[in-house]
């Protein structure tokens, strides 16, 4: 099972997202060192992997603002790849000017 980080006007299929990441469940130790890390609202809401999301552009500037500090922090590398996917996937976001969905999968 995923956690599936979707970009576009939608996230059902006929809005035609771009799936540009994922959380794996394999991933979620790293997940919660992040959160313990920062009180990102960001995080918090993606922490819970059934309920589907989304997020304006407004709070993508937002999640991008809380995120993009924890990359002068030093941790572990697997901890540091999952940070580097979720900023990613918001940069994509803020790129495009689409909103960013989290969809359980």
């Amino acid at each position: 099972m995923a956690f599936d980080l979707m970009v576009g006007t939608g996230f059902r299929v006929k809005d035609r997202p771009s799936i540009v990441g994922a959380i794996e469940l394999d991933e979620l130790p790293e997940f919660s060192r992040l959160l313990k890390r920062s009180d990102s609202f960001f995080l918090h809401r993606i922490s819970n992997l059934f309920d589907d999301q989304q997020f304006s552009l407004a709070e993508v500037d937002q999640a991008l603002g809380d995120l993009l500090p924890l990359l002068t922090q030093a941790m572990p590398d697997a901890e540091r790849a999952l940070l580097h996917k979720l900023i990613a996937v918001l940069a994509f976001a803020q790129r495009q000017q689409l909103p960013l969905f989290g969809v359980a999968d």
